[in-house]
């Protein structure tokens, strides 16, 4: 009888502290954005791309960046090529355009926050922006971050999947868990609790960059999200989030299930390295969610009905936060007409989340032909 108690009570708390950071997160997608500055002004900018490999993908980024709407002799744009094998610098060659500065990294600089340091050492802009070589942004998206850049030192928008139609199964599963982890990134961040941000949209002030980049380079991940838990421990308010459609930017969804495994498994390859408490408390309420479902799956196969309880207890209060969420968010993201998949989507959410930390310690995974560390 005991043991039952205990172990419904722990099912209980867990449901508790997963529907109390969803809550939480929808409040704070509730309130409203950045307000934007009177004045107008056009403060010189630098955006930063590191790339590898990205033959087929850089142009469509370059187009984009060359056609915004912010004046042109007011903003550059340093590409720097990590080693591409392929013909990603051919290719950006192309662009005959002066806002367009090509670097290639030197013997020694590998990686991407490596190279993104190396870029950074070439920049003059009072604010630096951050996106991937395989994004794409609006014409709008230097002019609404430097409208909305009212005060602090780190600023960061949404990250919208790109999904259509023709879009694979893996492909629009993939946004749902992308557009909750974004959700829940927006939410908190909105109640000045930020624990994440996507280094595809991001921006920092030159002075954040000169006397406190830190990047934690013990990791092959995490060139945004040290940044944020960096600009965090300094002075109060320092963390933006700019939630306006024109600031943000879509990015394309793993095509296959092990590209999906690959990108997971990077992501949190850096989680062992977090020192800032929110970010310390979403990952542990998460994943022991996850592990608590886990755990009792595995027990209701020996036929135990405190388990079954457990599980559906647990998975139901997960589910309910996790659509409430997931349609709050819907019209931002566009992804109305991929809800149906959320369901499906949450019998196997908790096996990947649980054995992907795993994965990374018993199996390391390579990104882009290199080992993640």
């Amino acid at each position: 009888y005991f043991l039952r108690m205990t172990l419904f009570c722990i099912s209980i708390f867990i449901a508790f502290c997963y529907l109390s950071l969803i809550i939480y997160a929808m409040i704070g997608l509730r309130k409203n954005g950045n307000s934007k500055r009177l004045e107008h002004s056009f403060p010189f900018c630098s955006i930063v791309i590191a790339a590898r490999n990205e033959e087929t993908a850089i142009k469509n980024i370059c187009r984009d960046l060359l056609s915004q709407s912010y004046p042109e002799d007011c903003y550059e744009i340093i590409i720097v090529d990590d080693h591409s094998e392929d013909g990603t610098i051919s290719t950006i060659k192309q662009f005959r355009d002066q806002r367009i500065c090509l670097v290639e990294a030197p013997e020694g600089v590998t990686g991407k926050k490596a190279a993104l340091k190396y870029g950074l050492s070439q920049v003059h802009g009072e604010y630096i922006f951050f996106t991937d070589a395989d994004c794409h942004v609006g014409s709008n998206w230097l002019e609404t971050y430097i409208a909305q850049a009212i005060e602090g030192i780190l600023f960061f928008g949404c990250v919208i999947p790109q999904i259509s139609e023709k879009s694979t199964i893996v492909e629009k599963c993939a946004a749902l868990d992308f557009i909750g982890i974004q959700a829940i990134q927006t939410g908190l961040a909105k109640q000045n609790h930020a624990f994440s941000c996507n280094g595809a949209n991001m921006c920092i002030t030159r002075d954040f960059f000169v006397n406190h980049y830190d990047t934690n380079n013990n990791y092959s991940s995490g060139d945004d999200v040290f940044l944020l838990h960096k600009a965090k421990t300094l002075n109060s308010p320092n963390v933006r989030i700019i939630q306006d459609s024109s600031a943000s930017v879509s990015t394309p969804m793993p095509q296959s299930i092990s590209a999906f495994i690959r990108q997971r498994c990077r992501w949190a390859s850096k989680a062992g390295g977090y020192k800032d408490r929110d970010s310390i408390a979403v990952s542990i309420i998460v994943y022991l969610t996850c592990l608590w479902l886990c755990i009792s799956a595995i027990g209701v196969l020996f036929s135990s009905m405190i388990f079954l309880l457990c599980f559906i207890l647990v998975f139901s209060a997960k589910m309910i936060g996790d659509l409430a969420i997931f349609i709050q968010t819907a019209s931002y993201y566009k992804s109305k007409k991929y809800l149906w998949l959320a369901i499906p989507f949450e019998c196997v959410y908790f096996i990947y989340v649980t054995l992907i930390p795993i994965i990374v310690v018993v199996h390391p995974v390579q990104w882009k032909n290199r080992k993640i560390e």
